[in-house]
C-alpha cells in the first residue's frame, strides 16, 4: 500500500506538505500513562516520523485498569519499553524507541537529551521538573504540551515562544474575487459581455462575477457619480438595479450574485491578524538569522504597500456558467495570481539577496502568497510567567461571570501539583489520607489564591473534595478524549496548519463542558 492510499483521508485535511512535516517529526512522550499513550497513539496512526517514550516506571496493576496498550504479560516490565512496543505495531512506517530513565533525573542531570526533539509531550511530571523542562524547551523554541487527566477532569497547556501559521484554513473563507476593484483584464472581459444579443440560455449562464463587475461599473457611472455604494441605502439601491437586469427570478447566475452581494461590495482590506504581522518589528528588522516566515512577511508588506491589496489567490468558486466562459474566467484569475506571485517572488529574492541568506524554496513562496490572507502567529506565555505573573484578570472575570467556571478546576489542579511537590504524593491517593488531605489541599489552594490576589473563599470546597476523591486516578474515557484533543493540537503545531489553542484547555467530564483559557 502506498502512502497516498494509506493516508488518503488525512491528506485531504493537511495535504502532502503537512504529511511530509509529520513524517519528518520526532516526538518525545514523557511517561507512558493512559493519557500519554492515547495521545501518542493518535500521532502514530497518521504517521509521525519517530517517537521516544521516556519513563522510569514499571508496569503496575493500576496501568492494566486504564491503559488498553498494556496487559498482564507487561507487569513488572519497563512501561516505556512495553508502550513503545505496542505503539509500533500500529504503523510499521513509524520508528519508536524507549528511554527507561527517570524523566525527573534526566531533566535534572541531562536536560540536553530533549534538544533534538521536534516536540515534547509531558504527562504526570512533578511541578518543579516541569517548570525546569518548560524553560529549557521555551529557550530552544521546542513546543511543549502538558496534558494530564485527573478523574473526570482533563488539562492541556501549550508552551512555545512563537508559533507561525501559514495555512489557518478558516471554516468559511470569503473568496477573493476583486469585484470591488477589478484589474484591467477582468474589467475588459466584463465590458465585452453583450447581454442584449444573448438568448435566454446564454443570458442565464453569464458568470455572476462578470455581471457584478459590469453592472457595478454601469450603476456607478449612471446613478452615483462614479462612486462605489457605501451606505446601506446605496447598496440596497444597487441590489435592485442588479436584479432589474435579470430576465426572471429563476436565473441562477443572478441569484448567486445577489446571495453574496453585500460581501463583494466591501472595499478590500488586510485582515487584522495579517496587519499585525506586517507591522511586527520582526518584519521590519530582517537579518541573516530571521526565519523564512519573517522574510516572506517583509516581502508581503512591500507588496501591500505598493498594491494596497494582498496577492490574488487565483481561485474562483463553482458557479453557473457555460464551460468556455468558465475556463476563460478561470484563466484570467490564474494569470493575475501568477503575475502577483512573480512580483512577490521578486521582492522575496531582493530581501534574501540583501541579507545574504539561503534562498527560500519556490514552493514555500507560492504557498505563502496563496495563503497570505490567512497567515497568523501566536505568541505563548511561558509556564514560568504563568506561575510567577499570573493572568489574574482572566481568572477573576471567569469566576465573576460564572461561579462554576472550569477555571475553578484549573486553580485546584495547580494546588494538586503543589501538594505533590510538598508531600511527594497526590492528595487522596491513599484511602487513609483522604480526610486529612482536605485541609492540606485547601491551605495550599488558599496560598496560591492569595499570591494572585484572589479571595481564598472564591473556590468552593466541593472542587477540593472532588479532586481528592479521584486520588490521581486516570479514567480511560477521559484519557482517550484528552489524547485525541492533544494529538490534534500537536498536528497543528507540526504542520503549521489550522489555529492551535492559546494556551490552556480544561475538560470537565462531570458536566461535559470544555473551556479554553489564555493564562
Amino acid at each position: 500500500m502506498t502512502d497516498t492510499e494509506k493516508y488518503d483521508r488525512q491528506l485531504r485535511l493537511w495535504g502532502e506538505d503537512g504529511q511530509a512535516k509529520l513524517e519528518k517529526s520526532h516526538i518525545c512522550l514523557i511517561n507512558g500513562t493512559a493519557t500519554g499513550t492515547e495521545t501518542l497513539k493518535n500521532l502514530v496512526l497518521p504517521g509521525i516520523g519517530a517517537f521516544t517514550v521516556v519513563d522510569g516506571n514499571k508496569v503496575g496493576a493500576s496501568d492494566l485498569g486504564n491503559n488498553f496498550f498494556l496487559d498482564t504479560t507487561c507487569l513488572g516490565h519497563s512501561r516505556a519499553l512495553k508502550v513503545s512496543e505496542y505503539l509500533r505495531e500500529l504503523n510499521d512506517r513509524v520508528k519508536g524507541s524507549s528511554c527507561e530513565e527517570d524523566p525527573v533525573a534526566l531533566i535534572s542531570d541531562k536536560i540536553t537529551f530533549f534538544k533534538d526533539f521536534d516536540l515534547v509531550i509531558a504527562n504526570k511530571l512533578p511541578e518543579q521538573s516541569l517548570i525546569t523542562l518548560a524553560a529549557y524547551l521555551y529557550e530552544n523554541n521546542i513546543p511543549l504540551l502538558i496534558v494530564n487527566s485527573y478523574g473526570y477532569i482533563g488539562y492541556l497547556r501549550i508552551v512555545t515562544p512563537e508559533h507561525q501559521i501559514i495555512e489557518s484554513k478558516p471554516d468559511t473563507p470569503l473568496d477573493d474575487l476583486r469585484i470591488y476593484n477589478p484589474w484591467k483584464e477582468l474589467e475588459v472581459e466584463s465590458d465585452n459581455v453583450d447581454l442584449s444579443n444573448m438568448n435566454a440560455q446564454q443570458h442565464s449562464h453569464v458568470p455572476y462575477i462578470l455581471l457584478l463587475v459590469k453592472f457595478l461599473k454601469e450603476w456607478r457611472n449612471e446613478k452615483n457619480n462614479g462612486k462605489m455604494p457605501e451606505t446601506r441605502a446605496e447598496k440596497d439601491e444597487f441590489k435592485k438595479f442588479f436584479i432589474s437586469k435579470s430576465h426572471n427570478s429563476d436565473e441562477e447566475n443572478f441569484n448567486e450574485g445577489v446571495k453574496g452581494l453585500f460581501k463583494y461590495l466591501q472595499p478590500p482590506r488586510v485582515p487584522s491578524e495579517v496587519e499585525a504581522i506586517l507591522n511586527d518589528p520582526k518584519t521590519s528588522n530582517i537579518n541573516q538569522q530571521s526565519d523564512d516566515f519573517w522574510v516572506l512577511a517583509a516581502a508581503l508588506k512591500q507588496f501591500v504597500d505598493q498594491h494596497k491589496v494582498l496577492p490574488l489567490p487565483g481561485n474562483i468558486p463553482d458557479l453557473t456558467s457555460d464551460t468556455i466562459t468558465y475556463v476563460t474566467l478561470q484563466k484570467l484569475y490564474h494569470d493575475k495570481a501568477n503575475a502577483d506571485l512573480e512580483d512577490f517572488n521578486t521582492k522575496v529574492e531582493s530581501i534574501v539577496s540583501n541579507t545574504n541568506r539561503q534562498p527560500i524554496p519556490s514552493d514555500s513562496i507560492k504557498k505563502f502568497a496563496k495563503n497570505s490572507r490567512f497567515i497568523n502567529i501566536i505568541r505563548y506565555r511561558s509556564l514560568n510567567d504563568e506561575y510567577t505573573i499570573p493572568n489574574t484578570s482572566v481568572i477573576q472575570s471567569e469566576i465573576e461571570m460564572d461561579n462554576n467556571s472550569n477555571v475553578n478546576f484549573y486553580l485546584v489542579l495547580r494546588a494538586v501539583e503543589k501538594f505533590n511537590q510538598t508531600h511527594n504524593r497526590y492528595p487522596g491517593a491513599s484511602d487513609e489520607d483522604v480526610d486529612s488531605d482536605v485541609p492540606l489541599l485547601k491551605s495550599i489552594l488558599a496560598t496560591i489564591l492569595s499570591e494572585i490576589s484572589i479571595s481564598s473563599t472564591i473556590v468552593k470546597d466541593d472542587y477540593i473534595t472532588e479532586i481528592i476523591r479521584y486520588g490521581n486516578s486516570e479514567l480511560h474515557n477521559i484519557a482517550s478524549l484528552m489524547g485525541g484533543i492533544t494529538s490534534q493540537e500537536v498536528i497543528k503545531l507540526i504542520t503549521h496548519q489550522y489555529v492551535p489553542l492559546n494556551n490552556t484547555f480544561i475538560f470537565n467530564g462531570i458536566n461535559s463542558t470544555a473551556t479554553p483559557f489564555k493564562l
